[in-house]
């Protein structure tokens, strides 16, 4: 069956109307335009395989309808179409991007062999893509993880992704579904369409029906122009519904008509339209306590559960920590080109290693950020650390003399270097700037240590 969407664009109706009936005979989706821009807006609304376009068109021509879908960013291959053929016509079609050029009087025969050439010619890209993924195991993730549970994560990932399952991903605040959620996609066949990220509690209760669906001109006050909704520019491709959760009632009503039907209807429109959409959910919250407490439709979760991925935090998979900080060095935070490469000692590593990250790779993320900030030499060291990850490092967490306990050696190392600290400013006045460079450390790093030690006492061992 074949299965390509054809737009033809002509300014005779008669001859729209006889490409249309044949096209669509041979069992192709078609849909016509009268003009260039009738046909842009066609474009705008829902993306298309082919369009079949005159070049001879008032006001805009078909070689400039061609132009601006490009610039637009649309991929539709254009196969253009004229009664005055010429060379330099021919040339500039083809300059422009138009895959063939044909002459009228057009015969359906030849219309309907280009069409099959095309779709032969995408068949066959599948066919390739699909080689690659099994000859090279798909496109490969940022690191390799060494945790066995993001292990597990990753061959879940690889099995649910070629296929149309509905994904359910759940865990704590970042611990990277979002990320999981775009690999999955990336390893679909959609890889080349869009991928929609929503976050369902980031949008107002009143305005999230025409942000999914779209909405009409007039639908609403503010309406002064129709709207593609977020599930029609998923079209052919995934949108990942984050924060499902936060969903309201009546729209998980909505959400499960079109999962069931496949189709939306924009706010203020009888018309309903198909939509070609995978759909991924992820949420932090205990959805099958909600749905007991009747703050989540069981169908619904019955419906995005179908593959459900639990990512495991931080905290439990820390083995995956060295190569995320330096991941997130190298491509986040100094990202290569922009400076000297971060690096981080290894004390300052074995901190990360003990924190518990309740904020898990989020959390890490916006820590190494502050510390790249506070870092001399573009090296990362412990003091360069929040205290709240340094002080839970081993051997730090000993009882202060107020409460009876003996210091650790680390704690009366650390108490020693403020003291340090304290008398170097007193011997320069009070000037802090000229303490830290007869110290031989930064303005940040001293600062940083005397927040540190706020509300201390040390004295000089």
């Amino acid at each position: 069956m074949p299965d390509l969407n054809v737009l033809v664009v002509d300014d005779e109706p008669a001859v729209r109307q006889v490409l249309a009936a044949a096209i669509g005979k041979a069992g192709y989706v078609v849909e016509t335009a009268a003009s260039a821009s009738e046909a842009l807006a066609r474009l705008d609304k829902a993306p298309f395989d082919v369009v079949l376009s005159d070049v001879f068109m008032p006001v805009t021509d078909g070689i400039e309808l061609l132009k601006q879908a490009r610039s637009r960013g649309h991929a539709a291959t254009f196969i253009m179409v004229t009664a005055f053929a010429s060379v330099d016509s021919a040339i500039d079609a083809i300059k422009a991007g138009a895959w063939d050029y044909i002459t009228k009087p057009v015969r359906n025969e030849e219309i309907l062999h280009r069409l099959e050439q095309i779709e032969a010619m995408q068949g066959l890209r599948e066919e390739n893509r699909a080689l690659r993924t099994l000859v090279m195991g798909g496109p490969q993730p940022a690191f390799q993880f060494a945790s066995p549970a993001m292990q597990a994560i990753d061959r879940l990932v690889s099995r649910v992704a070629p296929t149309d399952s509905t994904v359910l991903i759940t865990g704590e605040s970042g611990t990277g579904k979002g990320v999981s959620a775009r690999r999955i996609h990336e390893l679909s066949s959609r890889r080349d369409g869009p991928f929609v990220a929503v976050n369902c509690g980031a949008i107002p209760e009143n305005l999230i029906e025409s942000e999914l669906f779209g909405h009409t001109k007039g639908a609403f006050t503010s309406a002064d122009r129709p709207r593609r909704g977020l599930f029609t520019q998923a079209d052919r491709g995934t949108i990942f519904l984050d924060e499902i959760g936060e969903l309201p009632l009546s729209m998980q009503t909505k959400l499960l008509h079109v999962i069931e039907a496949k189709e939306v209807r924009p706010l203020g429109s009888e018309q309903s339209r198909k939509v070609d959409v995978r759909i991924i959910a992820a949420t932090n919250r205990d959805l099958p306590a909600m749905v007991a407490s009747g703050r989540f439709r069981e169908d619904l979760f019955f419906r995005l559960s179908v593959f459900q991925i639990g990512m495991p935090p931080l905290r439990d998979r820390r083995a995956d920590i060295p190569a995320l900080v330096q991941h997130l060095m190298s491509q986040r935070i100094a990202p290569a080109g922009s400076g000297p490469a971060l690096t981080i000692d290894p004390e300052a590593q074995d901190m990360l290693l003990a924190f518990n990250w309740p904020g898990n790779v989020r959390q890490l993320e916006n820590v190494l950020h502050r510390a790249a900030i506070l870092a001399d030499g573009g090296c990362i060291r412990a003091g360069d650390l929040p205290p709240e990850v340094s002080r839970t490092a081993p051997g730090s967490t000993a009882a202060s003399p107020s409460e009876g306990g003996e210091l650790s050696l680390r704690e009366r190392v650390r108490r020693f270097e403020v003291s340090l600290i304290q008398r170097a400013i007193d011997d320069a006045g009070g000037d802090r700037r000229v303490a830290a460079a007869r110290l031989g450390i930064g303005l940040s790093s001293l600062y940083r240590k005397l927040e540190e030690f706020q509300g201390d006492t040390p004295t000089a061992a």
